[in-house]
């Protein structure tokens, strides 16, 4: 059973959210994003069918000070960022996977064992190890600055209400 705290139902637009703790993915047929602006938190949408990532629609406050729109133009900038990555290295992994199965498959079989993929999954990390490699140098370049941003983020929330 699925909790009213975890998932909210617009009966309006016909589409189901997922709070961001929510682990249920709902029927991707209705969904509609919502507006930033009207939803109390952040919503996380079901996996995409080729990256495998979670969209994230992140919330706008009322009052958002600049360091917060910042923080949040940057937080979607880097979800953007990562998205595109994954799609397009799922994409030829796919791809390559398949050629790699037309080329290997023996007509008598149905599948190849896992010791037999192996081959190509090596063969694969092997050609995008320098890929993989600048991938997560960037990645940890673009999470340090988030890190820097959400740390003056909660400071000045910390001071603010100290006043």
């Amino acid at each position: 059973m699925i909790s009213n705290r975890i998932i909210k139902f617009n009966r309006h637009k016909s589409c189901l959210l997922v709070s961001r703790n929510a682990s249920t993915t709902p029927d991707t047929k209705s969904i509609q994003p919502p507006n930033p602006r009207r939803i109390s938190s952040d919503m996380v949408g079901p996996p995409d069918p080729v990256s495998n990532l979670r969209k994230v629609i992140f919330r706008i406050p009322p009052n958002e000070t600049e360091l917060e729109r910042k923080y949040r133009e940057l937080r979607t900038e880097v979800q953007e960022w990562n998205q595109k990555f994954w799609e397009k290295h799922n994409s030829r992994f796919y791809q390559e996977r398949e050629e790699y199965l037309k080329k290997n498959m023996p007509t008598d079989k149905q599948n190849l064992t896992a010791d037999e993929m192996s081959v190509f999954y090596k063969a694969f990390l092997d050609k995008n190890w320098k890929l993989h490699l600048n991938y997560n140098v960037e990645w940890y370049k673009k999470n340090f600055a988030l890190l820097s941003l959400a740390i003056r983020v909660k400071l000045m929330k910390l001071f603010r209400f100290k006043d």
